[in-house]
């Protein structure tokens, strides 16, 4: 019984810890920063994509960061360096458009040296 429960417990814990289908986007430039009244901050990105969710799918090479949140704030720091910079940079997405409902979240961004 005890190993019945723990096999079930492992199950549901693999499921809820899996994300959705996440998309990376490999080293590219930043285009067309645009900001909303509700914190988010819409931008193009020029890098290769793998295959973005479906929510997503229809701007490919568009990515959204939360500005109204702490999080957001440092991932926009990161984000209009770069851009002021002309760095490029990598990234990986959440594999949700929790955000903006048709472009995928950013999760991680790494500034490409």
């Amino acid at each position: 019984m005890m190993r019945t429960i723990l096999k079930f417990a492992a199950m549901a814990w693999c499921v809820v810890a899996l994300p959705a289908h996440a998309s990376d986007a490999s080293s590219g430039t930043i285009t067309q920063p645009q900001a909303t009244q509700n914190g988010a901050v819409i931008f193009m990105h020029a890098g290769t994509r793998t295959a973005p969710p479906s929510c997503g799918a229809g701007y490919a090479t568009r990515w959204v960061v939360d500005a109204s949140t702490v999080q957001g704030q440092a991932q926009l720091s990161v984000l209009l360096t770069a851009y002021a910079l002309r760095k490029s940079i990598s990234i990986h997405g959440t594999g949700t458009c929790s955000i903006w409902g048709d472009t995928e979240t950013v999760g991680i961004l790494l500034v490409n040296e």
